[in-house]
């Protein structure tokens, strides 16, 4: 059939070798039933595995497995608002408790910042210490 096939014949020539083409697939598939069966894949994408165009996925790692949640996640909805927060708002008083603790841990910094010679000199330059200072360039002008 080979000889056949590869025989020069000028009028037939595309339609030999599609027919050639047609006839070595339905071959592959022929020749693997069982594992069509097992892993339930359609003709097209066994085609495109036989042709290197598509691969089966692998079974995942351990730690994927171990750190997926059991059992079904709560769905949320979209275009819907998420639920109220359990914990009801604070009042006036308490927020400005909470101002207040926090301008004491701020005041605190400060002092530890303040013993602390490289974050005092960034302070004394300009700058609060979280971004660098500006260098000039050659051909700029001081004033």
């Amino acid at each position: 059939m080979f000889c056949i096939i590869c025989a020069p014949s000028p009028a037939r020539g595309p339609r030999k070798t599609l027919l050639a083409g047609f006839l070595a697939l339905a071959s592959l598939f022929a020749l693997e039933p069982e594992v069509h069966a097992q892993q339930q894949d359609s003709i097209l994408k066994q085609a495109a595995k036989i042709f290197g165009f598509a691969t089966d996925v692998g079974p995942p790692a351990d730690f994927v497995d171990k750190t997926k949640p059991s059992g079904d996640l709560d769905y949320i909805p979209v275009f819907q608002p998420p639920p109220e927060p359990k914990r009801p708002a604070l009042k006036k008083d308490q927020l400005k408790a909470m101002k207040g603790d926090l301008d004491g841990i701020e005041k605190e910094h400060n002092t530890l910042r303040q013993a602390f010679p490289p974050a005092a000199k960034a302070l004394a330059d300009g700058g609060d210490g979280r971004t660098a200072p500006k260098k000039q360039g050659s051909g700029a002008v001081k004033p």
